[in-house]
């Protein structure tokens, strides 16, 4: 059976499960069914269905390297393979370092794990929902810039030497910092605010 047809079978089933649980009131199991499998079915259809994962690549890639140029390092952006974005250089004297924007680094997986949290989340109406949504996906693509920015001028000024050090401390720390914020502005102040206006509501 081909990946589309497994997925739209897999998207049917998620859906009736969501629907049961959102019509019986079962609101833990609805958020944590329709937010895991709505973020699993995004990348899915992202990497396999239409070239969502690819364009993400690209935007992030060029993003950075039109950032790093604007701060004095001379990266350039190719690619090795069909579909490898690599953000090529990060020239530090003679060497030149290249970073594959791949899943992890494209941000993929951080932007639906979002939308499946947001869109499912019971306590807010839709339109709130829809306009949070969108400005926490830029906040999280800005954010995931940030990160690829930090190994970028990581290896331009520290070289190769950086590299483990810059991927996996440096970037990711940077990254967590900024989504803590993100998913505050998300997730944690619109509950906060509607618990607050319960609580006063009932007195």
């Amino acid at each position: 059976m081909p990946a589309v047809a497994w997925l739209a079978l897999g998207a049917l089933v998620w859906a009736v499960g969501v629907r049961f649980f959102w019509k019986a009131g079962a609101w833990l199991p609805y958020f944590v069914l329709g937010a895991a499998g709505g973020a699993l079915i995004l990348v899915v259809a992202l990497r396999a269905v239409v070239p969502g994962e690819a364009v993400l690549r690209a935007a992030t890639a060029m993003t950075v390297d039109q950032l790093a140029w604007f701060l004095g390092v001379q990266t350039t952006v190719t690619s090795a393979t069909s579909g490898d974005l690599l953000v090529v250089g990060v020239p530090h004297h003679n060497e030149w370092t290249l970073l594959t924007i791949g899943i992890e680094c494209s941000g993929l997986l951080e932007l639906a794990t979002l939308t499946g949290l947001v869109a499912f989340f019971p306590a807010l109406p839709p339109l709130r929902r829809a306009r949070v949504l969108a400005i926490a996906l830029v906040l999280t693509f800005l954010a995931n810039v940030v990160r690829m920015l930090v190994i970028v001028l990581a290896l331009a000024y520290g070289g190769q030497g950086w590299l483990d050090v810059a991927h996996v401390v440096l970037g990711r720390f940077v990254f967590f910092v900024l989504a803590i914020g993100i998913y505050w502005f998300a997730i944690t102040r619109p509950t906060l605010s509607t618990v607050a206006a319960r609580l006063k509501a009932a007195h």
